[in-house]
């Protein structure tokens, strides 16, 4: 009996260390099979800070002080300071040809003379010229026609008169034939004259009519020529008044020209400076929209900032610069605004003279030479800065671990649960909010703990509810 019970014991040992083996043999298995499919992630915590920021750039070594210089138009350019030149004060900076400039002014002058001429011209047409109105011969042919009737009308009275007479008078008794043959003739030559004169009256009246209808013809004309003569006078003196403006835009024109002559044709330096733009070349005939450039007051460092970076540099940060020659060094931000510059990527600085580049509203930052430092306006430099965030955030992630959709922005975290077999290690979403990044880490806000274990690297890529495991 104690034998058969022995006999069961082993057997039951046997069976139990097959079983161990069994269970060794699957984990061993298992832990193969995972290391092939489930991935394996690093993990970093969710930590407190500030984030911070590199810019880099390039620039230029200008002078404080900039000055712009407009040539005088319609001028030949005869000789001008070259870019970088150094200009004393009462040194030339441009020098315009003589000859040209003395054909300018013998033009002008003879527009001058010509445009005065036109004046006295004008004033002289806005006389009323001197003429003898119409209405004069035919005033003084109706005058005569009026008393040519009168005349005619006394003719005609008198006539009248002595036929009435004639008729009145008494026949004297006694007369025999021949005193009325006598009588009759006398009657019918009165009669004839009377005729006679009342026609005469009507001859007159159609004379003295007829003067007065070109009487009236001519007093009209008179008027029209008066109204002619009026307008012609008013045009005459517009006229004037239009060359008086232009002889007197004439003579300011030639005013100048003459004070370019008194200057010896020579615009010259103010102070001491240095040629840092010329806008236009030997033999040139200038427009006035040149612009020569100088720079004085000493050199200063110009750097040009990105657009993305613009909102990031501060006044007084500290920037490592590097010329060409020497150590790099650091200087302070002085000032920082928007000026009128090449575009970000010409690379020429504010020292070109000519080229095709383009300009626009670009934003510098201006800062003290390092001492010691002997350069040469238009020298150019690169520049760097390392900044930190103004404020301290109490969530920072890296950029590694931060993840996007259409949704939202969000993070993995390792999500563990214990099962028979071990902990079950798998990915978990987190919803972020991004505040700030800089080139390495986001500053976020979120249901992190300091005891989350965030994704922020994996050998597969991983989404949530995914099996992870840590790298060992």
């Amino acid at each position: 009996m104690d034998r058969k019970k022995k006999i069961n014991q082993k057997w039951m040992i046997r069976i139990i260390a097959g079983f161990l083996v069994i269970m060794a043999a699957g984990g061993m298995i298992s832990r193969a099979a995972a290391s092939m499919l489930v991935a394996q992630v690093g993990v970093e915590k969710v930590g407190r800070g500030k984030l911070s920021y590199s810019y880099d750039g390039s620039g230029t070594v200008v002078t404080v002080q900039q000055d712009q210089i407009f040539l005088w138009p319609d001028q030949q350019v005869e000789w001008v300071a070259e870019p970088g030149s150094t200009v004393k004060a009462g040194e030339r900076l441009v020098q315009f040809r003589k000859e040209y400039l003395q054909q300018s002014i013998d033009k002008k002058q003879a527009e001058l003379n010509q445009l005065e001429l036109q004046v006295s011209q004008q004033q002289v047409s806005a006389r009323e010229p001197a003429r003898v109105p119409a209405t004069a011969g035919a005033g003084q042919t109706l005058s005569e026609a009026q008393l040519e009737l009168q005349t005619a009308q006394q003719k005609a009275a008198e006539a009248e008169a002595a036929y009435n007479q004639f008729i009145n008078s008494a026949v004297p008794d006694g007369e025999d034939g021949d005193a009325d043959d006598i009588r009759m003739s006398k009657q019918q030559e009165l009669e004839a004259a009377l005729q006679e004169a009342n026609a005469g009256v009507q001859a007159a009246q159609q004379a003295v009519n007829q003067a007065q209808n070109a009487y009236e013809l001519a007093r009209q004309e008179d008027a029209a020529q008066n109204t002619n003569a009026a307008n012609a006078a008013q045009a005459a003196l517009l006229g004037a008044e239009a060359a008086q403006v232009q002889a007197a835009q004439a003579r300011k024109e030639l005013e100048r020209l003459q004070s370019y002559q008194a200057a010896e044709g020579k615009i010259c330096a103010v102070s001491d400076c240095i040629v840092l733009q010329v806008g236009v070349q030997v033999g040139a005939v200038t427009t006035g929209s040149e612009v020569f450039v100088t720079g004085s007051g000493g050199f200063q460092l110009k750097g040009m900032v990105r657009e993305e970076d613009k909102e990031k540099l501060k006044t007084g940060a500290e920037v490592g610069v590097q010329l060409a020659a020497g150590k790099k060094k650091t200087v302070k931000i002085e000032s920082i605004g928007m000026e009128t510059g090449e575009t970000a990527g010409a690379g020429s600085g504010d020292n070109a003279a000519g080229g095709d580049t383009s300009s626009s509203m670009q934003m510098f930052w201006r800062a003290p030479l390092p001492e010691n430092t002997n350069v040469g306006g238009g020298e150019q430099f690169t520049w760097s800065i390392d900044t930190s965030s103004e404020k301290e955030y109490d969530q920072i992630i890296p950029l590694s671990a931060l993840r996007e959709d259409a949704n939202e922005a969000y993070c993995l975290i390792i999500s563990e649960e214990d099962r028979m077999l071990g902990t079950l290690q798998t990915a978990k979403r987190v919803p972020v909010t991004v505040l700030e990044k800089d080139a390495k880490s986001a500053a976020i806000t979120s249901t992190l703990t300091n005891t989350d274990q965030v994704i922020v690297s994996s050998e597969k890529y991983v989404v949530e509810g995914d099996r992870v495991r840590l790298k060992e």
